[in-house]
């Protein structure tokens, strides 16, 4: 028999959950019983923290496991944790992963809950003690899907596309484009070293000095490295030694020689936005146009953090790009490259 639960959430967590971005619910403690109650198919119903309670919605549980400190630290850095925890080397925490979170269509308050009970509790649900969690029935489950007005999967909210999805129709998309254009040699997979590829080819395109700190890395078997046709030595001669160091951690550099400016790009698909944005914020000083590149669903993310005062002194250098525009640059400077490419243009290299 499969068991559900309830679990303690804050409102911040239900939200994050709902976007689709987090896909863990982690414990703040190690459980010395486990929560090996929860199979895959529990439902987990989440009840918001705080004095005024409500059911804000469900998840069904992928898995439930104990993890190694390295292993959460894995899971935080793709950013399906909320909030995540710093474990010690030889700590261990228990999680549930999930897929989708539901919304209820109607949030319920705990405190309406005065007729609900399982057949054995002399008190009802609204009564209830909860802490973290606390296993239900089919009768409970029921009960405050009949409150919140949502029974079947027609009548619920459905939860917008993970990145991972988004990514793979945008590859889809990118392979139909391909298709009818006629350069198959274009094809890409969207990871972080093939947006950093699609950059530093537009950016030779484009007539720029181009760097990046990830040389050895590669994309479909072409190494970043090669695409490169700026030195570290130059980077500093054009910076100034005292920037040398952030600059050249920033994931793609451009350089325009006539109007001495900077072009930085960091790109952020399953890493922290406040870390590149503070990559970014290092490198204060130099004449440059600061940019973020990432999936749509991290627009809201990045306009919060560049609103607050610990970004305010790039708020006006430096723009959000989502990386579908990136892929339509870079198809199109691919395809004027190859067009114009009997100019022999002087700054336009293989």
């Amino acid at each position: 028999m499969v068991r559900h639960a309830i679990l303690l959430a804050d409102r911040e967590w239900c939200e994050a959950a709902y976007s689709g971005r987090v896909r863990v619910y982690d414990f703040i403690k190690p459980r010395k019983y486990g929560i090996r109650s929860l199979k895959p198919g529990s439902i987990c119903i989440i009840l918001t923290k705080g004095k005024n309670q409500v059911f804000y919605g469900e998840f069904t549980v992928d898995d439930v496991k104990e993890v190694s400190a390295k292993e959460y630290s894995r899971l935080a850095n793709q950013g399906l944790i909320h909030k995540p925890q710093k474990l010690k080397p030889n700590e261990k925490r228990w999680i549930i992963k999930f897929s989708k979170f539901r919304k209820y269509c109607k949030e319920v308050p705990k405190k309406d809950l005065i007729d609900v009970r399982t057949v054995k509790s002399k008190k009802p649900l609204s009564e209830w003690r909860i802490i973290r969690l606390i296993y239900i029935d089919e009768h409970i489950l029921k009960a405050i899907r009949k409150k919140a007005e949502c029974l079947t999967p027609s009548t619920t909210i459905v939860v917008e596309k993970t990145l991972e999805d988004r990514l793979r129709d945008l590859e889809i998309r990118i392979s139909q484009i391909e298709n009818i254009l006629g350069i198959p040699k274009l094809s890409l997979s969207i990871t972080h070293n093939c947006v950093e590829l699609m950059l530093l080819k537009i950016g030779r395109s484009l007539g720029f000095k181009v760097y990046t700190p990830d040389a050895s890395r590669a994309c479909n078997n072409v190494e970043l490295g090669s695409l490169v046709n700026m030195t570290r030595d130059e980077l500093e001669e054009f910076a100034g030694p005292k920037l040398l160091e952030p600059l050249s951690y920033i994931d793609v550099i451009w350089y325009d020689e006539g109007r001495r400016e900077f072009y930085a790009f960091e790109v952020v698909l399953t890493t922290d936005m406040g870390r590149s944005l503070e990559k970014l914020t290092d490198v204060l000083g130099l004449r440059a146009k600061l940019f973020i590149v990432a999936d749509e669903l991290r627009r809201k993310d990045f306009d919060k953090r560049i609103r607050s005062l610990a970004y305010r002194s790039i708020r006006e250098q430096c723009s959000f790009i989502p990386i579908p525009e990136i892929t339509r640059m870079y198809i199109l400077t691919q395809l004027w490259t190859q067009a114009v490419k009997q100019l022999q243009l002087p700054f336009i290299r293989g």
